[in-house]
């Protein structure tokens, strides 16, 4: 197994892993794409996006009584959110969609008070990363 760590200047990163096949069989690897936003130079949360399986992931990393949530949106025009509301720390939250291979697939996590508060804090758009 190999693993592969790479950022972007929009302090975006992106975490490859593959597992080695053959021809015959079914390509298993898959990347995550993942998204931060920091209340001063505190971490407070975390998005990602997992291209095999179409998996959105948000973690609340700052105990301070709001929300983390991952926005998404796709290029053919489906949008939604994920999110962590069970306190800081505890983990990622892990939302499951089934989106269209041949799209691509655009996040951020942002920092609520509660479930339809409005966005305290936002990270920057990770950019379009294709669904595969």
């Amino acid at each position: 197994m190999k693993l592969k760590l790479l950022s972007t200047a929009a302090a975006a990163t992106a975490l490859t892993i593959g597992i080695a096949s053959s021809p015959a069989q079914a390509d298993d690897s898959y990347t995550w794409y993942f998204e931060d936003v920091y209340v001063g130079d505190t971490w407070a949360g975390r998005a990602g996006f997992k291209d095999l399986g179409d998996y959105i992931l948000v973690s609340d990393k700052r105990a301070d009584g709001l929300r983390a949530v991952t926005e998404w949106k796709t290029d053919y025009g489906r949008s939604g959110t994920c999110h962590d509301a069970d306190g800081a720390d505890n983990g990622d939250i892990t939302c499951n969609y089934d989106m269209s291979e041949s799209g691509e697939v655009n996040f951020r996590v942002v920092l609520r008070n509660g479930a339809d508060g409005a966005n305290q804090y936002a990270s920057s758009w990770n950019g379009w990363v294709p669904i595969s």
